[in-house]
């Protein structure tokens, strides 16, 4: 199983909570397009704090085998938001998304998860 990271960089003036909003709705898109295994990473709470704390702006997809479901779920919200950057992880292998015609990000993420063995 391979896991990417989706980091939601918004847009040139988004600040947290708008980038927290955006890969919410995001995930909410992944998951339409039957993607179950979608979560917020943990990351170092402040100290005296009582939980772990969430990365809202990031999210972490396991997954196997194909995955055209994610490239049509990212391409449908980035259909709404085409001013809106993120980024996809896996393995230290990066892959930012912006400023693109739909069909050159499209082309991008299948190359991407294609040489990942997710596509």
């Amino acid at each position: 199983m391979a896991e990417l990271h989706l980091h939601v960089a918004g847009y040139a003036d988004s600040d947290e909570e708008e980038r927290a909003d955006l890969a919410g709705r995001l995930r909410e898109e992944i998951e339409v397009h039957g993607i179950d295994d979608v979560s917020h990473p943990a990351v170092e709470s402040p100290e005296g704090s009582k939980g772990a704390a969430l990365d809202l702006a990031q999210l972490v997809i396991t997954f196997a085998g194909t995955l055209p479901a994610l490239v049509a779920a990212v391409q449908g919200w980035m259909g709404r938001h085409p001013s809106a950057a993120v980024t996809l992880e896996i393995d230290g292998d990066t892959l930012t998304l912006e400023e693109a015609s739909p069909a050159e990000r499209q082309r991008l993420m299948e190359v991407f998860l294609a040489k990942h063995g997710g596509a």
